[in-house]
């Protein structure tokens, strides 16, 4: 049996996309695949630097299509197996479907639960195919104004899909406006439990998963039990 393929999307950049995609796949024990070209994405986070190398494993095997060779994931103690993004995504011509079903066939390869996709903010082929491969689509959601706006036009735009909001960075004082917005633009679509905001997590540079540190400290447990809750409720989504 394929892993379930769980791809996590935004409409704008800066909702905290990359740090859910990449605890998630560490509190899964699944493979995170990165199609997030930018050099801040969880490639970089991983440790990986693919301006290093000359070939680029993940883009080789999209163009190949479903029926070559699966990228390989890197391993490393305290991260989530990782296949890298490398710039040259940006350019790729790459169809939808064609990465769609290449996700597919791969995730049937890998041997692992769960595939987790981060993806490129914003509409693209990468992120559309991603999509259409999921079994389940995660939103992170900032409880701002022009977040929420982002938000409603996703709800509009991917109706047909199984979504699972994961309200993110929230405030320990939440804006009551936005949370009864929230409310109102979900009361189709299921919400998970929040992920509270962690502003010490931006200026983190250790690569491991907080969901993976063997002696946490308290702020970090902390953390660490919001994003497990997440992937417990993502689990129980997948009838787990």
């Amino acid at each position: 049996m394929r892993a379930n393929i769980v791809t996590v999307a935004a409409a704008k950049g800066g909702v905290g996309k990359t740090t859910l995609a990449y605890e998630l796949a560490a509190a899964l024990g699944g493979v995170l695949v990165d199609l997030d070209w930018d050099s801040g994405g969880a490639t970089r986070m991983w440790g990986y630097d693919a301006t290093r190398y000359a070939r680029a494993p993940l883009l080789d095997a999209l163009e190949a299509g479903p029926g070559g060779k699966a990228p390989k994931p890197k391993t490393a103690p305290r991260r989530p197996s990782l296949v890298p993004a490398h710039r040259d995504l940006a350019a790729s011509r790459i169809p939808d479907d064609l990465v769609a079903d290449s996700l597919q066939a791969w995730a049937g390869e890998w041997g692992k639960g769960y595939v987790i996709v981060d993806t490129h903010p914003g509409a693209n082929a990468l992120t559309d195919g991603a999509m259409q491969a999921a079994d389940l689509v995660i939103v992170p959601v900032i409880l701002g104004a022009r977040e929420m706006d982002a938000l409603e036009g996703m709800l509009v735009d991917y109706a047909a899909y199984r979504l699972l909001l994961v309200p993110n960075m929230v405030p320990g004082t939440p804006p009551r406006r936005f949370v009864d917005r929230l409310a109102a633009d979900a009361s189709a679509t299921a919400v998970a439990s929040p992920i509270s905001e962690h502003r010490w997590l931006r200026r983190r540079l250790r690569k491991a998963a907080v969901t993976l540190e063997l002696n946490p400290g308290v702020r970090l447990k902390a953390a660490a039990d919001e994003f497990r809750q997440v992937a417990s409720e993502v689990e129980a989504a997948l009838g787990h």
